[in-house]
């Protein structure tokens, strides 16, 4: 009983500290922009706090989840998140995303046929992600950390 009022209490501490930064950003006509605002606000670098989730450590190839933490925790929901970062259903990238909506495993065969990888390493991450979407994106997350520490030595 003790663990789930931690958790509760964790939950509205984060969706407190999130609702209050969104908020901060702009008026509070939200509701009105519906869902598709939820999701895309400006694209990838502001926006929705499902954007800011979905902000990807390194870019990723067509058809794979991104490598952000909403990737991690649903990929299926940063599918739906890339289609209208993406431009909408009107862009390969996001007709790609609205399969990787229905089938998170499906999405990199199609990617794979559409655009076939041109190195081993990207034929490997498109096969782990076919397996496992989220491993796929942990090894997205931990490649991109280890580039931007590259970068700052």
């Amino acid at each position: 009983m003790v663990r789930k009022m931690v958790l509760a209490g964790l939950a509205i501490a984060v969706c407190a500290g999130l609702a209050g930064a969104s908020l901060a950003q702009g008026p509070s006509g939200r509701l009105s922009k519906g869902v598709s605002g939820m999701f895309n606000r400006g694209g990838a670098s502001s926006g929705g706090l499902l954007a800011r989730l979905n902000r990807p450590l390194t870019p990723t190839m067509p058809g794979l989840p991104t490598a952000s933490p909403l990737g991690l925790i649903a990929p299926r929901l940063s599918n739906a998140v890339l289609i209208f970062q993406k431009g909408g259903l009107a862009t390969p990238a996001g007709r790609l995303g609205a399969i990787g909506v229905l089938s998170p495993r499906l999405s990199p065969v199609f990617g794979m046929v559409r655009m076939p990888p041109k190195t081993p390493q990207a034929f490997m991450k498109y096969g782990l992600t076919i397996l496992s979407p989220r491993a796929a994106v942990l090894i997205g997350m931990l490649q991109g950390a280890r580039t931007t520490a590259a970068k700052y030595r």
